[in-house]
C-alpha cells in the first residue's frame, strides 16, 4: 500500500524526451518564484523518470546520404499529421504510411521503431492523465526534442470534456516561433511563455479562473491566438533582475533520481545571458541580454541548497560563467573562505589563465565546457567567437592543469570552415588528448535553427534554404500559412559529405576509453521492452528491468532461480520481435512474479504521485513520509528488499523492524533515521516536508 500525495489539479510537467543530466533548472527557478509570490498550489511532475532515458528518437540533424536538415520543428511531418489528426478527433498516432516511410528513410529512422516508441509514449501519457481526473492548469517545458510529445500530451488533455490551460515555455517555443503558434492555433496551447518566465507564469496563473477557463487580460511576455480575429498577439515583458529571484525551489522534484556519480545534484545560476552572440548560437533569445546576480546572494544560497536539499554537488546552467570573470573569482575566493565544501561545474568561454584555473579547482571545480568549437583562426572569425587558437588551446591546458577535467565543444560541418582546417583542429586535440586523460569532445554537428545570427544571413555563409515538400505542408492545410514558412534543410558551404566527414573526424577523438558523447549513442532507450535488464542487488538477489507497451519502468526484484529461469527462457529468443509482455509465456511469468511482491509497478500503467524531497536533519515531527512511486518491494524470508524502477538504487531492511512492518502492513510510516536514509536514496518519499531550514 501507498500512502503518497497526488501532484495536485495545478502542474508543471516535463513529457520526455529530453536528456536528463541534473533537477530541471527552469521549474525549480518558476515553482521558487510562485512560492515567493505567495502562490503554494502548483506542483511538478518530470514523465521522464517513469521511462527510460532517450535522446531524441523522432527525428535527425543529420539525414542519411548527409543531409543537413533544420532544427526549427525538426519531425514537422509526424507534427502536421497529428494535429490534423487532433482537428479531425481521429487516432492521434494514425500517421499516413507514405509520408512517414518517406521522412524514416531519409532521416536513418527505422519506422517500426519509430511507431512503436510514439505508441508508448501514447500509453504512458494515457495512464498518467487518467489518474489526474482533475488537472486544471498545466504549464509544459518545451524543448526541440520533445515539442512533438508536449504536443500529443496536450491533444489528450484538450479532449477533455473540462480540459485544463496549458501553458507551453521554455527554449523551443522561444527560439521557434512556428512551433508556438502551431500549437497556438491548432487548439493545443492556450498561452505560450517566451522567454524567461517567471512572472510571466505568476500573471497567467493569478489571471486564470477554472470557471472561466482562460486569462482575462493579455499578459506580458507571452504569444496568444484569438481565433475570433484570427490573429496572433504578443506582449513583451521587461527583464527580471536576477539579483531579487529567490533561491531555486526543489522540494517538488525527485532529487535522488537525479544524482550524478551518487552525488546529490543541484542546478543554479550565477547569471543569465551571454556577453556574446556567435553567429551559430540562438541562446541568446532566451534571455535576450548579460546579468549577473551577487557574490554574497550567490554564496548564501549555495549554503541553502546544502542545509535543504543536502546538495554535493551544482551544475551551473548559466549560458556563460564565465562571462563576469572578476564575480566568478570572487564567488570561488568567497566558497573558500566561508569553508562550502561542494563540486560544481559549468560552462565557460576560453578565457582564463592558469592561476584562475587553479582557483577554480580548489573552490570545487571539477568539470567545465568550454565552446571551442574550432582550432582555426579564421573559422572562428566566421564564428564571430571573439576567441583565437592561441586562446582555446592555452585556456584548455589550464583546466587540465589544474586538475579539472574538460570536454570541447566541436563544430563539424560549419560553413566556412574547411577539411584543412578542420583536420588540424581534430590534429591538434588529438595530441593534447595523448598527455591528458581529462580531455574530452562534444560532436554536435552544424544545424541552422531559428535565433542564430546566421539563421537570417544563410546567403553571407554560403548557404541556401529548402523547403519541406507540399504533400508535408497539405498534411494539415489550416495550419499551412505558418508550417510554409518553416525549412527542411540547407544546402551550400561545407555541408553534405564533407560535414558528415568532418562529425566522422570528430568521432575519432572519442575511443573505449572515453564513452562516446551523448550526440553519438543510441537514440533508443536504454531500457526495451524486448528484453529484462538484471542488475545485481546482492545476496542472490536481482532487479528485472522492462518496459510495458504503456511506456513505462516495469521492474521485479529476483531470486537466483527466477533470474535463471528466464535466462534460459530468453536465450533462443535473443532479437525476440514481441515485447516482453506481448509473449504470452514470458507475461505470464512476470505477472506471477509480480504478484509475489508486496509493492509493485503494474503491466497495465505506472504509480503516479508527489515526489517530494528535503533533507531532514535532525528528525523532524512536521515530516512524513510514504512509499514512492517509483518504488518495488519484496519479502524474501526475513528481509524486505526494496528497489528504485527509474535509478536501480535498492536497500534490504529486516522484515521485523518497525519501518518494514509498516510497509507490509499498509500503515503510516515512522519518520525514523532508517526512513531517513531510505528517502535520500529514494526509494521513499516526503508526503509532509520537514520545516524549512
Amino acid at each position: 500500500m501507498r500512502f503518497g500525495t497526488s501532484p495536485g489539479p495545478n502542474l508543471l510537467a516535463i513529457v520526455p524526451p529530453y536528456d536528463i543530466w541534473g533537477p530541471p533548472a527552469g521549474a525549480a527557478a518558476l515553482l521558487a518564484y510562485m512560492k515567493a509570490a505567495g502562490c503554494d498550489e502548483l506542483g511538478f511532475l518530470d514523465l521522464r523518470l517513469l521511462a527510460p532515458d532517450v535522446t531524441s528518437p523522432t527525428y535527425r540533424v543529420m539525414g542519411a546520404f548527409g543531409e543537413s536538415f533544420v532544427l526549427d520543428v525538426p519531425d514537422l511531418p509526424l507534427v502536421l499529421a497529428m494535429l490534423e489528426q487532433f482537428r479531425r478527433g481521429g487516432d492521434l498516432l494514425d500517421l499516413p504510411d507514405a509520408v512517414v516511410e518517406r521522412y524514416g528513410l531519409e532521416r536513418g529512422l527505422n519506422t517500426l521503431h519509430l511507431r512503436a516508441w510514439l505508441h508508448r509514449v501514447d500509453g504512458l501519457l494515457a495512464s498518467v492523465f487518467a489518474q489526474l481526473p482533475d488537472l486544471r492548469f498545466i504549464g509544459f517545458s518545451v524543448w526541440t526534442s520533445n515539442l512533438l510529445t508536449t504536443m500529443l500530451a496536450a491533444a489528450h488533455l484538450k479532449r477533455r470534456s473540462r480540459p485544463p490551460f496549458i501553458v507551453a515555455g521554455g527554449p523551443q517555443v522561444s527560439q521557434s516561433v512556428a512551433s508556438a503558434k502551431l500549437g497556438l492555433k491548432a487548439g493545443l496551447f492556450d498561452a505560450v511563455a517566451v522567454g524567461e518566465g517567471e512572472q510571466t507564469l505568476h500573471d497567467l496563473y493569478s489571471g486564470f479562473s477554472w470557471t472561466r477557463g482562460g486569462v482575462a487580460e493579455p499578459v506580458g511576455g507571452t504569444l496568444t491566438w484569438d481565433a475570433d480575429q484570427g490573429a496572433f498577439h504578443s506582449a513583451e515583458r521587461p527583464l527580471l533582475k536576477i539579483k531579487e529571484l529567490p533561491l531555486p525551489d526543489f522540494d517538488e522534484m525527485h532529487l535522488p533520481a537525479y544524482s550524478i556519480g551518487g552525488k546529490r545534484v543541484v542546478t543554479y545560476q550565477l547569471s543569465r545571458g551571454c556577453t556574446d552572440k556567435c553567429s551559430f548560437c540562438s541562446e541568446w533569445v532566451f534571455w535576450r541580454r548579460f546579468r549577473l546576480s551577487t557574490v554574497d546572494k550567490a554564496l548564501d544560497e549555495v549554503e541553502a541548497l546544502q542545509r535543504r536539499w543536502g546538495a554535493e554537488r551544482i551544475l551551473f546552467t548559466d549560458s556563460l560563467l564565465n562571462g563576469g570573470m572578476n564575480r566568478l573569482q570572487a564567488f570561488a575566493e568567497g566558497l573558500l573562505s566561508r569553508g562550502i565544501r561542494i563540486d560544481w561545474s559549468g560552462y565557460m568561454r576560453a578565457q582564463i589563465d592558469p592561476e584562475t584555473a587553479r582557483l577554480l579547482r580548489r573552490s570545487g571545480c571539477v568539470w567545465v565546457f568550454i565552446g571551442v568549437e574550432s582550432l582555426d583562426d579564421d573559422t572562428l572569425i566566421l564564428m564571430n567567437k571573439r576567441m583565437s587558437e592561441r586562446q582555446n588551446l592555452a585556456a584548455v591546458q589550464a583546466f587540465l592543469d589544474a586538475g579539472v577535467r574538460v570536454k570541447v565543444g566541436l563544430i563539424p560541418g560549419f560553413p566556412g570552415d574547411t577539411r584543412e582546417r578542420f583536420t588540424h583542429t581534430v590534429s591538434r586535440l588529438r595530441r593534447m588528448q595523448a598527455t591528458s586523460s581529462g580531455l574530452a569532445v562534444s560532436h554536435e554537428a552544424f544545424v541552422v535553427l531559428p535565433g542564430q545570427p546566421i539563421y537570417t544571413d544563410l546567403e553571407r555563409y554560403g548557404l541556401r534554404p529548402v523547403p519541406w515538400a507540399d504533400d508535408v505542408i497539405a498534411l494539415a492545410p489550416e495550419l499551412a500559412d505558418i508550417s510554409s514558412q518553416v525549412w527542411c534543410r540547407v544546402e551550400g558551404a561545407n555541408q553534405g559529405m564533407d560535414r558528415v566527414g568532418e562529425y566522422r573526424l570528430s568521432l575519432s577523438l572519442t575511443g573505449p576509453e572515453r564513452p562516446a558523447d551523448d550526440a553519438t549513442a543510441d537514440h533508443r532507450e536504454r531500457v526495451t521492452p524486448y528484453d529484462l535488464e538484471i542488475t545485481p542487488l546482492g545476496g542472490g538477489v536481482w532487479l528485472g528491468r522492462t518496459v510495458s507497451t504503456h511506456g513505462h519502468f516495469v521492474g521485479a526484484i529476483l531470486t537466483d532461480e527466477e533470474r535463471a529461469w528466464f535466462a534460459a527462457q530468453a536465450a533462443p529468443l535473443d532479437g525476440r520481435p514481441l515485447p516482453l509482455d506481448q509473449d504470452p509465456a514470458l507475461r505470464t511469468w512476470l505477472e506471477g512474479v509480480l504478484a509475489q511482491h508486496d509493492l509493485f509497478v503494474g503491466l497495465g500503467g505506472p504509480v503516479v504521485g508527489a515526489m517530494r524531497f528535503r533533507r531532514v536533519a535532525p528528525l523532524e515531527a512536521s515530516a512524513s513520509v510514504s512509499v514512492g512511486p517509483l518504488t518495488v518491494a519484496r519479502r524474501l524470508g526475513e528481509t524486505l528488499w526494496l528497489a528504485n524502477l527509474c535509478t536501480g538504487a535498492s536497500a534490504s531492511v529486516g522484515v521485523e523492524g518497525e519501518l518494514a512492518l509498516a510497509i507490509l502492513q499498509g500503515r503510516a510510516l515512522p519518520v525514523d533515521a532508517a526512513a531517513v536514509a531510505l528517502a535520500e536514496q529514494g526509494l521513499l518519499v516526503y508526503t509532509a516536508l520537514p520545516e524549512a531550514c
